[in-house]
């Protein structure tokens, strides 16, 4: 071969080489949002008032840190994968019952069509709640009156999420919804004891939008809830659904947000049924100060077992990733509840039965 062939050759090779190239492009993000202060009760039963680093969740979100990767498969489609763990910046521990990637952690295929995933996933009622629960997973939010809020997460999962123009659709089914504390429903047992189901459908055009979405999680002897209410005993059969109509609209610089979450547990010896309503506001005052507020009700079927939750938070950005805030909850318990104000840490902090309590928290957030 002479020289003015090898060339001609070498060239024609390079768009090859490139496209080949091209079509194994890969990614990797590593990401996270750290958040701590100190939170103040007011009122907790047999201890009076409280001072602590919250654990579970801070002022904003919880703390955590992920990896995120994407490879350009070619004919538009990608392998995408997620792994998150959530941390406890009070003392470096793991969040989600100690798990490494607690959070989620959940391999698949994106195209055109969606995104197929399997793994450990969020349920889409996590889903329907983003833009209209304008506190978010706080340590005075919704999740302070039913533990499952911040915890929809579903093991041995497979996830469909599809996006088209306005319109965005989900589901989800696991074969064993959490084998950990305090759930203890591994399933995958060949029965389904302990299977879980989520759909979605979204409606969102960037200044207004409206979700309807339902989970059910199943039961199995000796297995629980989160957020399950006193004096239920779970068998198999046994069944949580939560169904969410959820919406929100942008009225200038204004977000409001409102919904309700109903939820009924059928359990062996008796239903639990509850609405809880919510509406919340969110303000810029100035370019660097944002004012947050909601008000949920939540109404059961149980004698004296309603409760109201208030609160507000106040935050002022130093730049688009560090802030500081300030918090505020309140909550009004009926005469046989006693939900804390503050969905902190896993230890207990109510107020006792009836009883209100108020919550004041100061902190730091920071994402990268």
């Amino acid at each position: 071969m002479n020289r003015k062939t090898w060339i001609r050759c070498a060239a024609a090779a390079i768009p090859l080489l490139a496209a080949g190239t091209a079509s194994a492009q890969s990614s990797v993000q590593v990401y996270g949002f750290v958040d701590t202060g100190v939170e103040y009760l007011n009122r907790v039963a047999d201890k009076g008032s409280v001072t602590r680093m919250p654990t579970v969740t801070a002022g904003i979100m919880p703390s955590r840190i992920g990896f995120r990767g994407t490879e350009d498969l070619g004919a538009d489609l990608k392998a995408v994968f997620v792994m998150e763990m959530g941390l406890t910046l009070k003392d470096g521990g793991l969040q989600q019952s100690g798990r490494a990637f607690g959070r989620q952690t959940y391999l698949g295929l994106s195209g055109n069509w969606g995104t197929l995933t399997f793994g450990r996933q969020y349920t889409m009622g996590l889903y329907a709640l983003m833009g209209s629960d304008l506190m978010g997973p706080a340590v005075f939010g919704l999740g302070s009156l039913n533990a499952y809020i911040p915890n929809q997460r579903l093991d041995s999962a497979i996830a469909y999420r599809g996006k088209f123009g306005d319109l965005d659709v989900g589901a989800v089914y696991s074969t064993g919804r959490d084998g950990r504390p305090p759930s203890n429903c591994a399933g995958e047992d060949g029965s389904s004891s302990c299977d879980a189901y989520s759909a979605m459908v979204k409606y969102d055009n960037k200044r207004w939008g409206v979700t309807l979405a339902h989970d059910r999680l199943k039961g199995a002897t000796g297995s629980a809830f989160f957020g399950q209410p006193s004096g239920l005993t779970i068998a198999d059969g046994s069944r949580d659904d939560h169904t969410y109509l959820t919406g929100y609209a942008m009225l200038g610089e204004t977000r409001v947000g409102a919904g309700v979450i109903h939820r009924q547990l059928r359990a062996a010896n008796d239903n639990y049924r509850s609405d809880q309503y919510y509406v919340g506001v969110s303000q810029r005052i100035t370019p660097t100060v944002v004012v947050d507020a909601t008000y949920t009700h939540l109404k059961s079927n149980r004698d004296n077992a309603n409760a109201q939750l208030l609160s507000a938070r106040a935050s002022y950005n130093f730049s688009k990733r560090t802030k500081v805030y300030g918090l505020m909850g309140y909550v009004h318990n009926g005469a046989a509840v006693g939900y804390s104000v503050s969905g902190g840490t896993a230890a207990a902090a109510s107020p006792g039965l009836g009883k209100s309590q108020t919550g004041l928290m100061v902190g730091i957030a920071h994402s990268f």
